[in-house]
């Protein structure tokens, strides 16, 4: 009788499989038309791709973006691209215009040579210069456009893009929740609550932004004075087209976007002048950047203007940041030259004497060319009382500076 159960038992696993196998994962009614793995570096997402046969090139991933865009028109005319009529872009600061052009049906092949055709955006010239601050030669930005008419899965836990047909992926079959989203020229918009310690609480529009590689950014001109933190430390919080953000960093009680919660929330603030506030149509109170995000999987669904998330195995990690000071950018043919472009005010760096202009040449006793920059500011993000040791050069003179790792705000 025992071998007759065990039987039936293989036999029903037998047939488990074999439904599995035919008809797909659960959720899935297809597996995806096409797959991209990506690197996480910086709060970046980095995908390879090569363009009209070039060799490989590395492209961000913004869903922040509509348009995809090239960052060299010289390389654009190398490789035979179709460039059409001339255009003025503004970037999501807004800080000025750009000029450009369209590239018409450019062919893009991933790692595993599958192919999409997509028009892009050309600049006449490369203001983003996102080589200095991701450590890597970038390209240009994979926009929303891309992936139109399509539904695009963030896959954080195995670093993939996987694009599907609308009607081949169940999202609440694979365990994504729905998130209130608006939609404006391709770009999702979400309504977070924020929860400041003052006990004022404040819902606002702000851009789910995979391309920023901030956690939350929120715009002072949105909030009442007394929201704002007590404590908040000045300095650069990142880079636009016009040159490096000026804004503050603290900390927010809590962020609740629908069912997901985020407590003490390190927040970015900045004051948006009255030419940027004019021009943005979207009316955006801040942004939600890549540092949060990516402690989700996501579901864009661009056909019906959809946005799912689901925690992954990041979601309850706390978000690691600079622990030092340090605001650095990488230069060189290699990019494994590093200077200081910024120290924040009363940080350990600054009381260690380190100064904007300083080239670090070694850190810990080790050449710094021995380092990427994702992995060196990984070295000032580390947890405890971690010592520095880096050797500078400073107007000709080296100089041995050390210090001790620790929380800024």
């Amino acid at each position: 009788m025992q071998d007759v159960v065990k039987k039936r038992r293989y036999h029903i696993t037998y047939l488990i499989i074999l439904f599995i196998i035919v008809t797909g994962s659960p959720g899935y009614s297809k597996g995806p038309e096409l797959t991209i793995p990506f690197q996480l570096i910086n709060n970046f997402i980095i995908i390879d791709l090569k363009v009209n046969g070039s060799p490989g090139m590395k492209f961000i991933y913004d869903s922040g973006s509509e348009h995809s865009l090239f960052f060299e028109r010289e390389l654009a005319q190398i490789f035979k691209i179709n460039i059409g009529r001339s255009i003025k872009i503004f970037g999501s600061d807004l800080s000025r215009p750009i000029d450009a052009s369209i590239g018409k049906m450019v062919n893009f092949e991933t790692a595993d040579n599958q192919n999409v055709q997509a028009d892009i955006i050309i600049l006449d010239e490369n203001i983003f210069q996102l080589d200095k601050y991701s450590g890597l030669p970038i390209s240009g930005i994979i926009g929303n456009s891309f992936f139109k008419h399509k539904v695009l899965e963030i896959d954080y836990d195995r670093l993939k893009l996987k694009v599907f047909t609308p009607n081949n992926i169940n999202p609440k079959k694979l365990g994504y929740a729905e998130v209130q989203t608006r939609w404006l020229k391709g770009k999702p918009y979400i309504n977070p609550k924020f929860y400041f310690s003052n006990s004022g609480i404040k819902e606002g529009e702000i851009l789910f932004d995979s391309g920023a590689s901030l956690g939350l950014l929120l715009y002072k001109n949105f909030l009442d004075t007394t929201m704002i933190p007590d404590k908040l430390i000045p300095g650069t919080i990142g880079m636009g087209l016009g040159g490096p953000l000026e804004g503050y960093l603290g900390r927010i009680q809590k962020m609740e976007i629908g069912w997901a919660v985020e407590e003490n929330v390190i927040t970015n603030f900045q004051q948006i002048d009255t030419f940027t506030l004019k021009n943005d149509q979207s009316g955006k109170q801040g942004i939600l950047g890549n540092s949060i995000i990516s402690k989700f999987n996501v579901l864009l669904d661009f056909n019906n203007q959809k946005l799912y998330l689901k925690r992954n195995r990041f979601g309850k990690k706390s978000a690691r940041i600079d622990r030092s000071g340090l605001f650095i950018i990488a230069s060189g043919v290699n990019l494994n030259e590093y200077t200081v472009k910024d120290v924040i005010r009363n940080s350990a760096a600054m009381e260690a004497g380190i100064l904007p202009g300083d080239k670090i040449l070694r850190i810990n006793g080790f050449s710094s060319k021995n380092y990427n920059l994702g992995t060196l500011n990984a070295k000032f993000s580390k947890p405890g009382k971690k010592k520095v040791r880096l050797k500078i050069l400073r107007n000709g003179k080296k100089f041995n500076i050390s210090f001790q790792l620790r929380d800024i705000i």
